[in-house]
């Protein structure tokens, strides 16, 4: 099945878009460009709409009723929903023809709650030069082509394409997945169903040759059929149990690991013991800080810092008053001299200094003026005594100094040592918080019961081998005993050679089954390691590689094996970019051993992915069929920052191009109004280098596009 073309009406903001795909075998790849809330999602899920309705988009939605219309419908307002998908078939016996189905419904939003929803209408029609001729069942030849269950090969978002190798879910859970992938795929569970039939018919066969051999025979095939019976219960039980087994190994694994890391933070009670300890050194240092900071206070509080501060400038005060008493500027002694002369009327020279003289009137503005300049020099001489004793409280200066310079010291090494064990006690206290006590204890509660299940169930899965072994020796000498009485009685001979061919072609078919089974497998883990080791760029037998191969084991489990012979846990030793590359490997491995012809819907593959990883992954999963591969469809719907690095490779591999864009990004991204009342998405048909005036965003720019003046539409 290859899909040529797509209609979508009314579906979300995809008022009308219709999309042509590749289907040219020499260019097998559809290239939809859409930025993130483009519409690229969208698109997905009208086409799952389309040919599955409502229960295939639930799937995928993660909701019980989607809503199909937009949220800018009127409440009250039926809208008719349609998606048209034309494709193409070949038949068993190689003839190709032509389809449509259409999916119809009316929705009708509701101001509050879901929308009301009627009936979908399917129709499917094989398009012939004569006309259309309906096609009935539509639903049930759909599932045939392309079934529901396993839509996650055909159709697969980007966000889920590690469904299959994720330890996400359980891993039975992920066994089933890639088991009923290749049973369905490979033709594997049509054959099963022959083999329940073989069985049936050599059941009842075998019941009607007793019945014509006598009581004895018929008594030996009733007690057979018995022992066939608590057979079948008994490995009916050991399948359960060891579903059961994987299911709790599997959760095993989990509380193990998650156990595992709680205790690797650290033990509770250390921790607790360190946060104490801390906590004690803490306040010891502040203790220190205070008794430093006390300290520093006393110390500025005292004369030697007032020394320390005016020494220098006392120094020089005290000479200039020295030199001023060498001067004998100071002390003022001549200003008593003057007036005891002229209190006793004779100079010192002994001229006459009576009152009205000259000389009298002379020694009287002398004396005027040493008054004027006596009271500085008394202030002078007591300043030059004061100062003598300055000298003995400047010796304080070094001491202040070295006591300021301790103290300082002191401070400096408590705020040090209080930071630093503030940091510890802070992560010590972060380490403890991750660490949920009740949570270890339930874990290693749980641990214990699930290890001692286990071990039960192991001894259990002992008790049913040895009772199936007792049982098949049994039926084995029923089965000898009813031989020989059968033989005795002589049945009718051609009831007991239809007996014995319905044996050989069920033990024919169920051989059949088996080898299939493990041939088909094996052929498809080697090539999914040839496609996933090219992918990633590695060689297995490089010795400073990661990946050594792939496989897949017994139990339908994708295991990576790492250089060193380890297996390599998927989720959490894996990046984005290899378990993209490991999921698609798979399904192109798959599609390619079972030689389907189906559509590869992709959305968003190559996010995360590097350019050299990108290119090998777009080549691998794209390049056109070579020899006797079957022809396939691959479309993906990719971001232009995903088609930076590829754009080459997507021109030589792409047979058709499609960008899709949706009006409510304009002015922010979008350059030109659509000058419409309501957010839409539409299509252009511009490739992957051009831009026109329906998809032209701000960045285009950057991306080096060939902008066309035009309406480019689909």
């Amino acid at each position: 099945m290859l899909i040529k073309s797509v209609h979508i009406i009314r579906f979300k903001l995809m008022r009308d878009v219709k999309i042509h795909f590749s289907v040219d075998p020499a260019r097998p790849l559809t290239v939809i460009r859409g930025e993130n809330g483009s519409g690229k999602t969208t698109l997905l899920y009208a086409m799952l709409w389309g040919l599955y309705g409502i229960a295939g988009l639930a799937k995928v939605a993660n909701v019980d009723a989607p809503r199909l219309t937009s949220t800018f419908c009127p409440a009250g307002r039926p809208v008719a929903v349609e998606v048209e998908i034309v494709f193409e078939h070949t038949d068993d016996m190689g003839m190709s023809s032509d389809y449509r189905l259409r999916r119809l419904v009316l929705e009708t939003p509701q101001a509050d709650g879901p929308p009301r929803r009627g009936q979908d209408t399917v129709t499917l029609f094989r398009l012939t030069p004569e006309g259309d001729k309906p096609v009935l069942p539509a639903d049930a030849w759909i599932e045939r082509l392309i079934p529901q269950r396993l839509s996650d090969l055909f159709f697969t978002n980007g966000d889920d394409i590690q469904k299959f190798i994720s330890g996400r879910v359980h891993s039975h859970e992920r066994q089933s997945k890639v088991h009923q992938a290749i049973r369905e795929l490979l033709g594997i569970e049509q054959l099963t169903s022959s083999v329940g039939d073989l069985k049936y018919v050599h059941g009842n066969l075998k019941r009607r040759v007793s019945a014509e051999s006598g009581k004895d025979a018929e008594q030996l095939e009733d007690l057979c059929e018995t022992l066939r019976r608590q057979i079948a219960e008994q490995e009916n039980s050991r399948s359960n149990i060891e579903a059961r087994q994987k299911s709790m190994e599997t959760q095993q694994h989990e509380w193990d690991r998650e156990l595992t890391q709680l205790r690797g933070i650290g033990d509770l009670d250390e921790l607790n013991a360190q946060i104490s300890t801390l906590k004690t050194r803490i306040q010891g240092y502040r203790g220190r800080e205070q008794a430093a900071l006390a300290e520093m206070r006393s110390v500025f509080k005292g004369q030697p810092l007032s020394w320390a501060f005016a020494a220098a400038g006392i120094e020089d005060g005290r000479a200039k008053l020295e030199e001023l008493a060498d001067r004998r500027v100071i002390p003022n002694t001549s200003l008593k001299v003057l007036e005891d002369r002229l209190e006793d009327g004779e100079c010192i020279c002994g001229s006459d200094l009576h009152p009205g003289s000259d000389l009298r009137e002379h020694v009287q503005r002398l004396i005027d003026e040493q008054r004027e300049n006596s009271e500085m020099a008394e202030r002078l001489t007591e300043l030059r005594y004061a100062a003598r004793g300055l000298v003995v409280a400047a010796a304080d200066v070094d001491a202040f100094a070295a006591k300021r310079e301790a103290t300082l010291a002191a401070y400096t090494a408590a705020r040090d040592d209080l930071a630093r064990t503030d940091v510890e006690l802070k992560q010590a206290e972060t380490k403890r918080s991750r660490i949920d006590d009740t949570r270890v204890r339930t874990l290693t509660d749980e641990l214990a019961a699930v290890n001692k299940k286990i071990g039960d169930g192991v001894l259990e899965l002992g008790r049913i081998a040895e009772r199936i072994s007792s049982l098949g020796r049994q039926l084995e000498e029923r089965e000898q005993e009813l031989t020989k009485v059968t033989q005795k009685n002589r049945a009718n001979r051609d009831l007991i050679i239809k007996r014995d061919v319905a044996e050989e072609l069920r033990l024919l078919a169920e051989r059949v089954q088996g080898r299939l089974e493990g041939e088909y497998v094996a052929k498809v883990s080697t090539r999914l390691q040839e496609i996933f080791l090219s992918i990633v760029g590695a060689e297995p037998d490089a010795h400073l590689g990661v990946f050594k191969g792939v496989s897949i084991t017994g139990n339908f489990d994708i295991v990576v094996e790492s250089q060193n012979g380890t297996n390599l846990d998927t989720d959490y030793e894996l990046n984005g970019a290899s378990q993209r590359a490991l999921t698609l490997a798979f399904i192109w491995s798959l599609m390619e051993v079972a030689g389907i012809t189906a559509p590869r819907l992709i959305d968003t593959p190559l996010g995360m992915v590097s350019a050299s990883v990108k290119q090998r992954m777009v080549n691998t999963i794209t390049h056109p069929p070579t020899g006797d591969e079957p022809p396939y469809q691959v479309i993906l719907l990719l971001t232009r920052s995903e088609i930076m690095d590829v754009g080459d490779l997507l021109g030589q591999h792409a047979g058709a191009f499609v960008t899709i864009s949706c009006s409510k990004d304009y002015p922010t991204d979008l350059v030109y109004d659509w000058l419409g009342d309501q957010p839409e998405v539409r299509a252009c048909s511009c490739t992957h280098e051009q831009a026109c005036r329906i998809c032209a965003r701000h960045i285009d720019n950057a991306h080096g596009l060939v902008f066309r003046d035009m309406e480019a539409t689909v």
